[in-house]
């Protein structure tokens, strides 16, 4: 249930992507009521971002957020708004908790200045964690104007992926289950390690997928022997994901279960539900 009255967010809204949607989400599983202040082209005008010519003109990115809001909330309370000011209805009276993206979390902490400043109480900041696109790189407006994703998260040009497993058999079925999730995709296998794996199987899942980014966009590796369980990590140059337990038996389930998790937009599921910080 949400456990917050009113609760308020900002942003551009430009080209209208599945972060949005995971912010917007946040808000009105933690607010009864959901305030949105959509920036305005004069606003952008004196605070202008990369590619601006591209960000999409204020009745454009307004219109779209209100067919999202009365196709997915229209039983909730919600209203939306122009901003033409950093903090808008967040520092006013009778705001609950502002809702910010984990790369935004230092406005949060602004907006509670400001509502000291101006003799208002401070007030919780719901941290949101960031939607990963298929390269786990954030997905940004900014990455979605300059051509590199599209609005779901999906990188345009063909990701290079480099795959490794500590088992000869899991190997093949890795580079299965990667043409799979990732059809463009360029597959770079990296050869098995020579002996009998020792330790845990999660480490060395960390230790095959950091071997195998290298010259590549995206890697993975699986530690385990058929039956099975098998352990994966999947890493960028940038970001490796926490190792996920695969709990099936057989090479054939471990392909199938491995190309579901690759899969566009599945994996985002791995990031937990929005936290309040302290104020």
């Amino acid at each position: 249930m949400p456990r917050f009255g009113h609760a308020v967010l900002g942003g551009t809204f430009d080209h209208l992507h599945v972060g949005h949607v995971a912010l917007l989400r946040a808000a009105f599983r933690v607010g009864r009521k959901v305030s949105i202040g959509v920036t305005t082209d004069q606003y952008l005008a004196a605070h202008p971002k990369p590619d601006a010519a591209l960000v999409q003109p204020f009745t454009v990115r307004s219109r779209a957020l209100r067919r999202f809001l009365a196709s997915e909330f229209s039983h909730r309370k919600w209203e939306l708004g122009p901003l033409d000011d950093p903090f808008g209805r967040s520092v006013h009276p009778g705001v609950d908790a502002v809702i910010v993206s984990a790369e935004t979390a230092a406005r949060g902490e602004l907006v509670n200045q400001e509502r000291r400043r101006l003799g208002n109480p401070p007030i919780p900041i719901v941290v949101v964690p960031v939607v990963l696109a298929d390269d786990l790189a954030p997905v940004s407006s900014r990455r979605i104007r300059a051509g590199e994703i599209d609005r779901e998260g999906r990188r345009r040009a063909p990701l290079r992926f480099g795959v490794a497993a500590d088992a000869p058999e899991v190997q093949a079925t890795l580079l299965r289950a990667v043409r799979h999730a990732f059809r463009l995709a360029r597959v770079f296998p990296r050869p098995a390690p020579l002996g009998r794996p020792r330790g845990a199987a999660a480490p060395r899942a960390a230790v095959l997928a950091e071997r195998a980014i290298s010259g590549t966009d995206l890697a993975i590796g699986v530690a385990g022997h058929p039956p099975g369980p098998w352990s994966m990590v999947l890493r960028s140059p940038t970001v490796a994901l926490p190792a996920r337990r695969i709990r099936v038996t057989g090479t054939v389930a471990l392909e199938r279960e491995v190309a579901r998790l690759l899969r566009p937009g599945i994996k985002r599921n791995a990031f937990g539900p929005p936290r309040p910080s302290s104020h």
